[in-house]
């Protein structure tokens, strides 16, 4: 036994280890894999990258700077980019100029004109412009180096993913028209081997060429101020008359007997299917939409047959090279598309005023399978919003619809809007977060009509989802007592637009998350408008193991983390709870670190010491008020039962563990299933089912225990409702708290609502008791609106304080004495008690020595004795549990039922007498 234990231990230990990683980074590693992140993040660094690029293939395409002077040129340009990304474009430009009037001082003026279209549209466009200089100037960068050409069409395709497939078509139209137009002004041929037919722009305008060599740096001051000033020369300005005339006829030549528009239209098309398809296709996007390419390649083939051009192979290359870039990005982790972020910014911009936010733009989540647990949960919401809006023929075969609404509840911190930010993304449609404090107003009537305005644009863009998180702030109860006046009216406008939208094609779906579902109208909570009402739970076990491994995903751990140990101490935390408990211990793992110059993991020793100083987020009396919403409203099929329930059903209390009683066992069974297996044969008797059993006798005796016994043999739902706690709540409360107890019952029968120390609540007239929560408990007794399917148990260890009117027939048909076990009855409890240790002890003898025990003496006799028994067996001196053992236990108790006790029972059985 013990080897086979040693065994199974150190499997688990080897699978814990499996889990981790083998070896933890050095601190240098660690540094720089976090300065590689922080760059991705950074949004001043692509920026700078960007315009750096585009600086550098600017200054380079143009022969005039030495290639060592070019790369400082364009750091400069991209270091000014990290706090002004205009400014370093409009350095770029400036830098540039002294390039271009040196080669070409009449190509310097339409130079200038593109410096001043710059200069206007920097600010707002700078991105496009450095991307166009890249894409433009790449092919012609030092001479034309082969790599540079192969890099503007990939350089194309990153822009269509990026910036989308409308400004795709921008970008495509321009880089090749602008590619095409100055190959055939500078006739040189360009490396992203876009064709043209050189002989028809032949011999061209030298005065426009691009044919002097590089200046060396000593140079670079004299030769600039020469261009400069044949820039500015009369013989310059007289040129530029007919250099624009050979501009003009080489473009109308590229459109009318050359290929332009056969290449512009295949660019087009190629580019828009790239930036267009990534948020259609789920796997692999990048990767399939840059295939799109491929339908470049027969198009430059149709040229080269009908312009006679040739179909150079490089051409092939290149596009297999930029297919292979965008792959290799895409496996690396980088998405450059942004077609479906673009998509939902537009359609966002209607919203602007109401500062509204799409939930599928914020948050760590890509899907549903990254929130841990609730896998119940997730499936009820794809199989509701998802299966009907995507797969149509299904929807179309059995007319189904989403729902019009659902309802999230449940405690804070359980992951209910970290579910639905999830859900979004999953989803192509719009899914939009209203912010419930921007809707109201100060002066009336703006409330509704902010309401009305942002169901009608949601139908404009339909199909939408209207995420409502804490809706409980603008949907609360309706009353007369209450002084808020806007709400009412909002909610009245919310209820009228949830109708609406039902009744219009449009697809406008609203989804609530609330932590306070009990402060909501019921006019909401109907079908129609919340047709799916869930309950966010807390995790469960397995739910907090994939929330703690999700948390600790790619953190550096040591290889004793023991996940089933951590479940096991956090009972009752919440998904916020475990990620709290998580970010505490790696700050202490962090600090630690930070000390020794070494990254330490994060051990077990970290997590537990933080658990001992944290409790959960959520109190039990919390819990109890979200199993009673549920039991009144939760509407949802396939919810999957949690293993907590399951186990605990397993180890609830049965007819087995409850020593004689078989007169109550019997009146129960008759009460619960006599009305369901019998109703026609009682019918025709003219027997009515017992509505209300009540047990009475000394403390310790088992009322309670039956009680249990019976709600888990019979399959009942069963309420309990404690007399003590009751009177707690103050008479109001208590009288709405009976109200709401038997009106739940009566909607999930068969029920047993048992109402313990019921005296406290409902003594005798003139003895201080409170008439409105006696009158209320008659009132619902007497069946004004129908008990059937529901039976009332009471228990009391005090029945001579209880008012007569309770007890008589018509309220509580049966009552039952719960007598203190007898000999026979001690002997079968010391037996449940003891379970196998039972075995070789004289039980008998113990029923016998134990005259006036009650049950629970009974039972605090055999823990006492096994207790004691444990202990012997830690010091390694094991003793059994013996007859010898129980009877010098049995020798320092005293029984809990005197003689006094008893005399008072048996003064009310005189009085009163028992309904068996």
């Amino acid at each position: 036994m013990q080897a086979t234990q040693q065994q199974s231990e150190q499997a688990r230990s080897e699978q814990r280890q499996s889990e981790q990683p083998k070896t933890q980074p050095s601190m240098n590693q660690t540094r720089l894999a976090a300065f590689v992140s922080e760059l991705q993040k950074n949004e001043h660094f692509w920026a700078a990258l960007i315009v750096f690029i585009g600086s550098f293939f600017m200054l380079s395409a143009v022969p005039f700077y030495p290639a060592y002077v070019i790369i400082p040129m364009a750091l400069v340009c991209g270091l000014l980019a990290v706090k002004y990304p205009p400014g370093g474009v409009i350095l770029g430009v400036l830098l540039s100029f002294p390039a271009f009037i040196y080669q070409s001082p009449v190509f310097g003026w339409f130079y200038l004109v593109l410096i001043a279209a710059v200069l206007f549209e920097a600010t707002e466009q700078w991105m496009i412009i450095a991307t166009l200089e890249a894409l433009v100037l790449a092919p012609f960068a030092f001479g034309g180096f082969p790599l540079f050409g192969w890099t503007a069409i990939a350089g194309m395709g990153m822009g269509a993913l990026y910036f989308g497939s409308r400004k795709s078509i921008v970008i495509s139209l321009g880089s090749v028209a602008l590619i095409l137009l100055l190959s055939s002004i500078w006739l040189i041929p360009n490396t992203a081997y876009l064709p043209i037919k050189t002989a028809l722009y032949q011999p061209g305008n030298p005065a426009l060429l691009m044919v002097k060599k590089t200046v060396d740096l000593p140079n670079l001051v004299s030769e600039g101020t020469a261009a400069f000033g044949a820039f500015l020369s009369f013989e310059n300005l007289a040129r530029i008359s007919e250099s624009l005339s050979l501009i003009m006829y080489n473009l109308g030549t590229l459109l009318f007997q050359d290929s332009l528009l056969l290449q512009l239209v295949g660019w087009a098309t190629a580019l828009f299917l790239l930036g267009f398809l990534p948020s259609r296709i789920k796997k692999r996007p990048q990767l399939l939409s840059s295939l799109s390419l491929i339908i470049l390649i027969p198009v430059y083939f149709a040229i080269a047959t009908v312009y006679g051009t040739p179909m150079p192979l490089e051409f092939v290359g290149g596009i297999v090279f930029a297919i292979a870039v965008l792959g290799i990005l895409e496996y690396a982790g980088l998405s450059i598309s942004r077609e479906s972020e673009i998509e939902r910014r537009e359609k966002l911009k209607s919203y602007g005023k109401f500062g509204m936010a799409d939930m599928s733009l914020g948050g760590e989540e890509k899907s549903m399978d990254d929130v841990g647990g609730y896998e119940d949960v997730k499936t009820e919401l794809r199989d509701a919003i998802i299966m009907p809006l995507e797969k149509k023929e299904m929807a179309y075969a059995y007319g189904i619809k989403p729902p019009s609404g659902i309802l999230l509840f449940g405690p804070p911190g359980t992951g209910k809007t970290m579910l639905m930010r999830a859900l979004a993304k999953e989803l192509k449609y719009n899914f939009i977060e209203v912010r419930c404090s921007q809707i109201l107003s100060q002066w009336y009537g703006e409330s509704e009509k902010n309401v009305a305005e942002i169901f009608s644009k949601a139908r404009k863009n339909s199909p939408t989802i209207l995420f409502f998180d804490e809706l409980d702030s603008i949907a609360k109860k309706r009353s007369s007592e209450s002084l808020d006046q806007v709400g009412p009216r909002v909610l009245s406008t919310m209820l009228q637009e949830i109708d609406g939208g039902t009744r219009s094609s449009a697809r406008v779906m609203v989804i609530g998350a609330t932590n306070l579902p009990s402060e909501l109208d019921p006019a909401m909570l109907r079908p129609g408008r919340l047709d799916k009402i869930i309950y966010m739970t807390l995790p469960d076990p397995v739910a907090r193991k994939a929330i703690f491994q999700v948390s600790l995903r790619k953190m550096p751990l040591a290889p004793d983390i023991d996940y089933d140990t951590l479940v096991r101490k956090t009972e009752r935390f919440s998904g916020a709870d475990i990620k709290n408990i998580v970010t505490e211990a790696k700050r202490m793992a962090a600090k630690e670190a930070s000390a020794k110059g070494v990254i330490i993991p994060i051990t077990m020793a970290h997590l537990l010491q933080v658990l001992e100083s944290v409790r959960p987020s959520t109190g039990l009396a919390q819990l109890e008020s979200y199993e009673q919403f549920r039991l009144d409203f939760e509407r949802r099929v396939g919810a999957a039962k949690p293993k907590v329930e399951e186990k605990a059903a397993e180890a609830a209390v049965k007819w087995s563990d409850v020593a004689g009683l078989d007169e109550v066992k019997t009146a129960l069974l008759e009460a619960i299933e006599l009305p369901l297996l019998h109703e026609q044969e009682m019918k025709e008797m003219g027997v009515k089912p017992s509505k209300g059993i009540l047990l009475f006798g000394p403390p310790g005796t088992g009322k309670t225990l039956i009680v249990r016994a019976a709600a888990n043999e019979l399959k009942a739902s069963f309420q309990s409702v404690s007399g003590a706690d009751l009177m707690k709540k103050g008479y109001t409360q208590a009288v709405s708290v009976i109200k709401e107890t038997f009106n739940r019952a009566r909607e999930n029968t068969p029920a047993l609502v048992f109402f313990d120390e019921i005296e406290t609540f409902a003594p005798a007239r003139g003895m201080g008791g409170a008439s409105e929560i006696v009158g209320q408990f008659l009132t619902e007794m007497d069946g004004v609106k129908g008990l059937r399917g529901v039976v009332i148990i009471a228990a009391t260890n005090k029945p001579a304080l209880m008012d007569p009117a309770i007890m008589r027939p018509g309220r509580f048909d049966r009552i039952f004495y719960i007598p203190p076990p007898d000999e026979k009855g001690r002997e079968d409890m010391f037996r449940i008690h003891l379970g196998t240790y039972a075995q070789g002890v004289d039980l008998k003898k113990l029923a016998a020595a134990t005259p006036g025990f009650s049950g629970a003496d009974i039972a605090d006799v055999c823990q006492s004795a096994k207790m004691k028994s444990l202990r012997a067996k830690i010091a390694g001196k094991p003793q059994p549990i013996s007859t010898d053992a129980l009877m010098a236990v049995i020798r320092t108790r005293r029984p809990s039922i005197t003689p006094t006790i008893l005399e008072e029972y048996d003064h009310f059985l005189e009085a009163y007498g028992e309904r068996k």
